[in-house]
């Protein structure tokens, strides 16, 4: 982003913080759809990545008067949304995970078993993404969902760029081992 449009973040979120709702707006159109991506990579549930994004942003408004510019609005932006993401998570980490429905197989045509395979594909690799520690998947969606630089992520999330490589090669290597089934099948 460049530096005009940086400063006009900068003085939207002043705007917000004396609590103008049409200088919220605007903020909120301009990064719902990254918000909302992020969240959505995180959680893999529409609703639950509406609400979260909801609250992300109910907090951009609680917390305007906090930002002390020491840092772009959008890093700030992305560390407030990876917090409430990862305290999400922790919130809900005793709920148990609902079983994806897969349709009815007695009416299931070659097209639909295809359509089949390739929905426990996906199953297994949610899964195995969800399995991962909340930091590193975090780190994993920053990167490769969100094309983060190691600095951005090691910005956004508070902790050295050495952790982020370290988050990120841990994280690679626990999805080899979730989905070396797949990957033994030859499907991957």
């Amino acid at each position: 982003m460049d530096e005009n449009a940086e400063k006009a973040d900068d003085e939207l979120l002043a705007l917000t913080a004396a609590g103008d709702e049409v200088a919220f707006c605007e903020l909120v159109g301009r990064y719902q759809g990254k918000v909302f991506g992020l969240a959505y990579r995180y959680v893999r549930d529409r609703q639950d990545a509406e609400e979260l994004a909801q609250e992300i942003f109910f907090k951009v408004w609680k917390y305007a008067r906090t930002f002390k510019g020491r840092s772009a609005f959008g890093t700030w932006l992305y560390r407030l949304a990876v917090n409430t993401c990862l305290n999400d998570r922790q919130k809900k980490k005793n709920d148990p995970e609902p079983l994806p429905l897969l349709g009815d197989f007695a009416t299931a045509t070659a097209a639909v078993g295809t359509e089949i395979l390739i929905q426990e594909r996906r199953i297994l690799v949610n899964k195995a993404l969800n399995a991962l520690p909340a930091r590193q998947k975090m780190a994993l969606i920053l990167a490769n969902f969100e094309g983060k630089s190691y600095e951005e992520i090691a910005a956004i999330m508070e902790i050295s760029v050495a952790a982020v490589e370290t988050l990120l090669f841990r994280a690679r290597q626990n999805l080899a081992v979730f989905l070396r089934p797949l990957k033994n099948k030859g499907e991957l």
